[in-house]
């Protein structure tokens, strides 16, 4: 991952306990790691994108396991350009490029409770190539 900017948030506990884990979500991704990363949510979580909306860790990995076939492990760039973490939220800004597409801007903005990931909103611009 590249340098991340942050904005200046005091740090409590809560705070802190929902960036670890979103960096562990984030890290089981770049290691495309599917069963790891689907382990973050739970029957209730929601993950909305721009194309669907998904309940559950069953729908999710449906979500995730077509992504990450255009994130090989070891086999892309992602810089995580922005990271907010405020309580239960946090917010992330990046981009990558991988072998089959390149993603010049996704965001996501999470809810974390209880060390599971509750909503989750994504949008970015995926150009196929």
């Amino acid at each position: 991952m590249a340098t991340t900017n942050t904005d200046s948030i005091t740090e409590n506990a809560v705070t802190y306990n929902s960036k670890k884990i979103l960096m562990n979500h984030l890290g089981s991704f770049l290691k495309n790691d599917l069963e790891a990363v689907v382990s973050d949510y739970t029957n209730e979580s929601v993950f909305i994108t721009q194309d669907a909306t998904y309940t559950g860790p069953r729908e999710i990995k449906l979500f995730f396991a077509n992504l990450l076939e255009h994130f090989p492990k070891d086999k892309f760039d992602f810089h995580l350009d922005k990271l907010v973490v405020v309580d239960t939220m946090a917010f992330i800004v990046w981009h990558a490029t991988t072998p089959t597409v390149e993603v010049p801007l996704g965001t996501d903005t999470f809810i974390i409770k209880d060390g599971k990931i509750i909503q989750q909103t994504f949008c970015g611009q995926l150009k196929f190539k």
